[in-house]
């Protein structure tokens, strides 16, 4: 899925209140209706859109009932700055087996076991949660440290760079390499438009070709 469509859909506020409930457990689209307040064929509607793109999916029970739950554990990262904007989805996969969790063993309700299990487990968890807050701010730390050096690229581009369109396509090729078609579309501009600039760069030493993972991209980089 691509990152901007799933911006896209997660800025209505339905929607969100609608994946916000399924999260905790699945549910019927009566329970939903009911829950975040919306009529029956609105919400049929953004589950549609949401089933569509493969983030829930219905299934029914013994009784025939369809009810909806989540399909994928996926990640959605923005980050913006005065240097640069991504948005980024990333996939979280399950390994129920590893750092020592075991598979949950059957209980019966009322079991004393259960309760054990479940106290262990929510040990566990957080646990977990201190190690993922602590690699989290190891990240922030990185992203810091990358805004620091793009601020100061930024200082450097504007005194090698002749002109505005230059600057854009520096300033592009500072956070990838990429090939001429690559950075047309993501300049919005015509390849014809933008080659005259690459020519002049190049010329003067600031702008490289390489073959970078058998592919030919531009680069400030020389070797």
């Amino acid at each position: 899925m691509e990152s901007t469509q799933l911006l896209d859909i997660l800025g209505n506020k339905n929607r969100r209140k609608i994946l916000q409930l399924l999260s905790s457990r699945p549910c019927y689209v009566g329970e939903i209706t009911e829950r975040i307040g919306l009529g029956a064929k609105a919400v049929l509607g953004h589950l549609d859109m949401l089933e569509q793109i493969g983030m829930i999916r219905a299934d029914t029970n013994e009784r025939r009932r369809k009810y909806y739950q989540i399909t994928k554990n996926l990640k959605l990262e923005v980050f913006v700055s005065p240097y640069s904007y991504t948005v980024e989805t990333s996939t979280v996969h399950q390994h129920p087996t590893e750092d020592g969790i075991e598979e949950p063993f059957p209980v019966r309700a009322g079991d004393a076991k259960a309760a054990d299990a479940l106290k262990e487990l929510n040990r566990k968890l957080l646990e977990l949660e201190s190690r993922r807050r602590g690699l989290a701010e190891q990240q922030r730390n990185i992203e810091g440290k990358m805004t620091d050096v793009m601020a100061q690229c930024i200082d450097w581009l504007h005194e090698v760079a002749q002109n505005y369109m230059e600057a854009d396509i520096l300033m592009t090729l500072i956070k990838e390499p990429q090939n001429r078609r690559s950075l047309s579309m993501n300049m919005g501009l015509p390849e014809y438009f933008i080659e005259p600039h690459i020519q002049s760069l190049i010329e003067r030493g600031v702008l490289h070709e390489r073959h970078i993972n058998n592919r030919q991209l531009l680069t400030l980089i020389d070797g």
